[in-house]
C-alpha cells in the first residue's frame, strides 16, 4: 500500500514539473529564433563589430543546448508522469540531459576563454557550471544500478 501512495506522489509531482519544464519549452522555441534573427543581419552587415556576431553565435548555441536539456528533462518527468518509474528508458533521458549539460559547461568555458584571449572580446556575463551535470549523471547511473539490483532480486526471490 505504501508503495502504491509513492508511485501517485512521484506522479503527481512529476505532473508539475512536467507542466514547468514544457514552459521553459516553449520560451526556448520562442526566443531562439529572436536570438539567430540579429545575427543573421550581423553577418550579412560588414560594418558591424565582430563582437555581436561571436556574442550572438554563442548565444544561440548555447539557447540550443538549454533547449536538448530541458528536453531531455521533458521528457523523463514526462515518464514519471505516465508511471514509468525508472525504467531504462526513463533513465537514458535523464543521462541525456546530464550529457548535454556537461557538454554546455564545456561549451561555455571553451567559448569564454576564446573570446577574451584570442579575439580580445569582453568575458561573457554568464558561465555553465559543470557540476549540475555530473549530478545528473551520477542520479542516472544509481538509478540504472537500482534497476539491476532489483532485477537480480526479483530473480533469486
Amino acid at each position: 500500500m505504501q508503495k502504491l501512495k509513492n508511485k501517485q506522489k512521484i506522479m503527481k509531482v512529476s505532473r508539475i514539473i512536467r507542466h514547468l519544464l514544457f514552459a521553459g519549452l516553449v520560451v526556448w522555441v520562442v526566443t531562439m529564433p529572436a536570438i539567430a534573427l540579429p545575427l543573421i543581419f550581423y553577418i550579412c552587415d560588414a560594418t558591424r563589430l565582430p563582437s555581436l556576431v561571436w556574442s550572438h553565435a554563442g548565444t544561440l548555441v548555447m539557447s540550443g543546448l538549454c533547449f536538448l536539456i530541458n528536453l531531455g528533462l521533458f521528457r523523463f518527468f514526462d515518464r514519471l508522469k505516465d508511471g514509468h518509474l525508472f525504467d531504462a528508458v526513463t533513465v537514458s533521458h535523464l543521462s541525456t540531459a546530464g550529457k548535454w549539460w556537461i557538454v554546455l559547461s564545456l561549451f561555455s568555458l571553451l567559448y569564454g576563454q576564446v573570446g577574451v584571449h584570442w579575439l580580445g572580446f569582453p568575458a561573457p556575463a554568464c558561465r555553465e557550471d559543470i557540476f549540475p551535470g555530473l549530478a545528473l549523471l551520477f542520479v542516472a547511473w544509481l538509478l540504472k544500478e537500482a534497476q539491476g539490483l532489483q532485477e537480480e532480486q526479483e530473480l533469486t526471490v
